[in-house]
């Protein structure tokens, strides 16, 4: 296992249980926007990569219904816990949690919408990711990504104002940074996706970036 998913995977099992508490209210309306970017129908098939808890699958659940399919991914075997805790609770029958490393992933064929929110940002690879996701979206399937950056008017050395933003404590260190990995997602995004947008706020510490299949009808 990379030493950087071990990392993470230690990390967020301290984090889980109080993960949702811990959450940054502020950025609720941001989730629901992304949802709402989905586009999603009753019996679509959506991939909620790097899942975490399952924060979004309340909302998920209304968009595909029940005859539709939910699949969570996440790297941390903890935080899956939570997901299934939070599916059980529910009695939904339409969820699959998965496991996995976002990189090494196998998309299922014809994946009507992949979200994305805080995931990407922790994976080195993530263009691999976003290549291999655009290649399983179906006509007219989304690929949207909420997710943090660091703004351009402030200096890279000034990354310990993450101390003071909260978001330290989830893994976002200055070795992150470094890799810009805001900047990869969304060239690549360009590159893969049609009819790509992005919306900064916070001031340029968060983002949501969205686009389509590039044959997807407009």
């Amino acid at each position: 296992m990379p030493e950087a998913n071990a990392h993470l995977i230690a990390l967020y099992r301290k984090l889980a249980r109080g993960y949702d508490q811990g959450n940054f209210h502020g950025l609720k309306a941001w989730r629901e926007e992304a949802l709402k970017r989905l586009n999603l129908r009753h019996g679509d098939l959506v991939v909620d990569l790097g899942c975490g808890t399952g924060l979004n699958f309340p909302r998920l659940q209304e968009a595909v219904g029940p005859q539709g399919r939910i699949i969570g991914v996440d790297l941390t075997d903890a935080m899956l816990e939570q997901a299934r805790q939070r599916v059980v609770a529910a009695g939904w029958k339409n969820v699959e949690l998965v496991q996995a490393d976002a990189a090494s992933y196998e998309f299922p064929a014809e994946v009507s919408g992949i979200l994305s929110t805080f995931a990407l940002t922790f994976i080195p690879q993530a263009e691999i990711v976003i290549q291999h996701g655009s290649k399983a979206l179906a006509l007219g399937g989304r690929w949207v990504v909420l997710d943090m950056a660091w703004p351009d008017n402030v200096p890279m050395w000034g990354h310990h104002l993450l101390f003071f933003l909260g978001l330290s404590r989830y893994g976002i260190t200055g070795k992150v940074l470094k890799r810009r990995p805001w900047q990869t997602v969304w060239n690549t995004m360009q590159q893969e996706l049609s009819e790509t947008e992005r919306q900064s706020f916070w001031k340029g510490f968060f983002y949501l970036a969205w686009g389509k299949r590039p044959d997807a009808p407009a």
